[in-house]
């Protein structure tokens, strides 16, 4: 990969060497483009050469027939340079269109692969931002950027062709220049990449603060803080600016100096090109073409400072774009992963378990436990304990450090991810609801469900009576995330989308918690007797426990107490171990 890199440095960029890639896959857009290209860059010569044809020619012998067929033809080159021209901006902009979804759909796909270590550790404004004004860029720009190039190219060497045909002298002269060009370019290089990376890194930090900001709107009102946050956005939004100014700032010391080499090879030709005239070894025709031509040949070399800094901009986009697709997923499905078949033995063991995050080494101990094909179990302890670490671990958003959890006797790094995850349903304290209605969102997990099965899971949570009082029933919209739900209809509508989704093991990470304790109690005595499926409920509340006939208490990240509940009197958050006895 090294040596790819550096033999990419050497001859081209390894960003476009990757945007080449990209438009590989749409060659056939690129190559009517490359046609209309061509053909507007010849048409570009006609002018000067039209001129020179006038001058020399047509004005001295007074053939005003030809003076018309010469207007005529500066009409026509023009024209059909600006058809042409156009014809290739909308092949470039359906190229641009097509590989940006493209890009995003791919890039959807792997974020979807990624593990809940990138997703806890990452904001989502930084998870997002690829998606957004990075692709715009690589799109729109980086489609247009290759096709410029090759304009470029094709009309400075078509211009030099011709030049060196009209007078090899002076083309002498002037080329000298061209080099001065490309050292100055050269020099702005690292000052204009180094520039793009830092307004990128600046618009990333600007997007995590707004995706933050804007999602915590009310709690900053409720807590008087909204100068602060102001304060702190100009000073992010004032980073941002002056970034990209110096991005600009820098692009037009690049513009000022590449610009002395137009302005110098303008007075060359009116300098040598005048006196070559007066000697007679130049017609005046020829001088007025010859000048044509340089101010044609340093347009798109003038050109190429702005598309210089441009690409620098893109090219950071494509380095932002193309780390996104550089994560890898911790939990992933190896060569040999099985589906879990329906009919297999849904007993749960832990064996030799540890598990740490980075922050925290070594958090969760589990020598050995074991959960009975549709068994009920209730686990409490205090905060920081691992009740969460532990059952995330049976939906494997994590691998264990060490140690192995099996199903049926397979271990689950064995499974199918997706096998699994249809088996395993995990409901956190905090449901995932989308814009939309209610019957849409039970529907997410199973989008034939008839309206007699959302009846009926929506009885067993208790949702019936609200929902009858409602305008439009279970087609009633609930507003983004379910905002227009109170946190407890939230959590049953979230349970009633997990019973619709048939799991065989239901986990519920204080998913009750914002019930109040009666319909708390009532709603998991219905899960509990609805059907034979392995249900964990972890919570703070002791009522929670009263109809579990086992609890497992952790501390420390270690089982203190597995057994059934003895005593009702339970106070806090914790279960004491003198609140439980052994089986």
């Amino acid at each position: 990969m090294r040596q790819e890199r550096r033999h990419g440095s050497a001859w081209l960029p390894t960003e476009l060497c990757w945007l080449a890639k990209q438009i590989r896959q749409l060659l056939h857009l690129h190559v009517a483009s490359f046609v209309c290209i061509t053909a507007g860059s010849l048409l570009t010569l006609l002018t000067p050469l039209i001129l020179k044809w006038l001058i020399d020619g047509i004005l001295p012998q007074r053939r005003v027939g030809l003076m018309v067929l010469a207007a005529l033809l500066i009409f026509l080159g023009h024209q059909g340079r600006i058809a042409l021209t156009s014809l290739g901006s909308y092949l470039v902009l359906s190229a641009a269109q097509r590989m940006g979804l493209t890009l995003r759909v791919g890039l959807l796909q792997h974020l979807n692969t990624l593990s809940a270590d990138y997703y806890e550790d990452t904001s989502v404004g930084a998870v997002m931002y690829p998606l957004k004004e990075p692709i715009d860029e690589i799109a729109y720009f980086g489609s247009d950027l290759l096709p410029a190039i090759l304009r470029m190219l094709l009309t400075t060497g078509f211009t030099l062709a011709t030049m060196c045909v009209l007078s090899p002298l002076l083309t002498l002269a002037v080329s000298p220049l061209i080099p001065a060009f490309l050292i100055t370019r050269h020099y702005f290089r690292k000052k204009l990449a180094a520039d793009a990376d830092t307004m990128q890194s600046d618009r990333i930090v600007w997007s995590n603060f707004l995706e933050e900001h804007l999602s915590s709107a009310i709690p900053i009102q409720l807590l008087g803080q909204e100068k602060r946050q102001e304060r702190r956005a100009f000073r992010f939004l004032a980073r941002a600016v002056r970034s990209q100014q110096r991005l600009y700032k820098t692009g037009s010391w690049f513009t000022v100096w590449s610009s002395l080499a137009v302005v110098l090879a303008m007075c060359t030709v009116i300098g040598y090109g005048g006196e070559r005239a007066l000697a007679g070894s130049l017609s005046m025709g020829s001088l007025v073409a010859f000048y044509g031509f340089v101010t044609q040949l340093f347009d798109p070399l003038s050109g190429a400072a702005e598309l210089y800094a441009r690409a620098q901009k893109t090219f950071a986009s494509i380095r932002q774009v193309q780390s996104a697709f550089a994560l890898r997923p911790r939990v992933t499905n190896t060569s040999a992963a099985v589906h879990l078949p329906n009919e297999h033995s849904l007993r749960i063991d832990f064996a030799g378990v540890r598990f740490g995050y980075a922050r925290q080494a070594d958090l969760l101990h589990i020598p050995s436990l074991s959960i009975l094909p549709g068994e009920h179990l209730a686990i409490a302890g205090e905060n920081g304990a691992g009740k969460s670490t532990l059952v995330k671990l049976i939906a494997r958003l994590y691998d264990p450090a060490s140690g192995s959890i099996c199903i049926g006797g397979e271990d689950i790094r064995n499974m199918r991810l997706k096998s699994l995850r249809r088996t395993v349903c995990y409901l956190p304290r905090d449901p995932v609801l989308f814009e939309g209605t209610i019957a849409s969102n039970l529907r997410f997990v199973r989008p034939t469900a008839s309206d007699q099965e959302l009846e009926e899971v929506i009885r067993v949570v208790g949702l019936s009576d609200l929902i009858a009082s409602l305008p439009d029933n279970t087609r009633q919209r609930i507003g983004p995330g379910g905002c227009q739900l109170s946190g407890g209809e939230r959590q049953r509508l979230a349970i009633a989308r997990a019973l619709l989704y048939q799991p065989r093991v239901l986990i519920l990470d204080e998913a009750t918690s914002c019930l109040d304790p009666s319909a708390e109690v009532m709603v998991l005595q219905k899960l509990q007797s609805l059907r034979a499926w392995t249900l964990i409920v972890i919570s703070h509340r002791p009522s929670t426990f009263k109809s579990f006939g086992r609890v497992l208490v952790l501390s420390g990240g270690r089982i203190v107490e597995d057994g059934c509940l003895a005593s009702a009197t339970l106070e806090g958050v914790f279960i004491p171990p003198s609140s439980l006895q052994n089986p």
